[in-house]
Parts: C-alpha cells; sequence; structure tokens
C-alpha cells in the first residue's frame, strides 16, 4: 500500500468509526463524502429520513451509526471504491464535523 492510499484508509476508517459515536447528531445527505454517498443512499432505501429548514435531506444518527457498522463489519461497500480517488481532505473535514 502507497503512503496516498494508506492515508486514504485511514481517512475512511476514521470517518466510519466517527460515525458509531453514539452522540452523533442527525446529518444531511449532502455532508456524506461524496465517494461514500451512494453507498448510503442503497442503504437508506425504506428507511425513514426528513428534511431540515432549509429543505435539505437528513439521515438519523442511527442510521448512519447501523450504515457505519454495516460497511465496518459487515457487507461492506457495494462496489470497490478505489482509494486513489479517496478525497482525503474532504474525509477529515467530514470527520472534524463529527467531532464538534
Amino acid at each position: 500500500m502507497t503512503p496516498s492510499t494508506q492515508d486514504a484508509y485511514q481517512a475512511l476508517r476514521d470517518y466510519l468509526n466517527g460515525l458509531l459515536n453514539p452522540s452523533l447528531a442527525d446529518q444531511a445527505l449532502a455532508d456524506v463524502p461524496a465517494a461514500l454517498r451512494s453507498s448510503l443512499e442503497a442503504f437508506m432505501t425504506g428507511k425513514t429520513e426528513y428534511q431540515d429548514e432549509t429543505g435539505r435531506r437528513m439521515i438519523y444518527a442511527a442510521d448512519l451509526a447501523a450504515w457505519a457498522a454495516d460497511l465496518i463489519y459487515g457487507t461492506g461497500l457495494t462496489a470497490p471504491l478505489p482509494l486513489a480517488t479517496v478525497d482525503v481532505a474532504a474525509l477529515r473535514a467530514a470527520t472534524l464535523r463529527q467531532a464538534a
């Protein structure tokens, strides 16, 4: 694994592990890093979402945690995610937003 793909892998793991935090707030779908958004949308099929006051699609924190647990411990991504295409800065920024 190259240093850049290792950084991408670690950023991805940090982001997903951060979603497992039980005190995490609901999040807008648009705030989920683009590389993972289609996976979350597929996972959310048939589950309840809502819109915030600005009309953004919101995902309940419990569903985010279930999705992250499924990616980490369960089925994983439906399609491989080339680590070279991962926006490490966006993942780290999303992880920092979770912690705030």
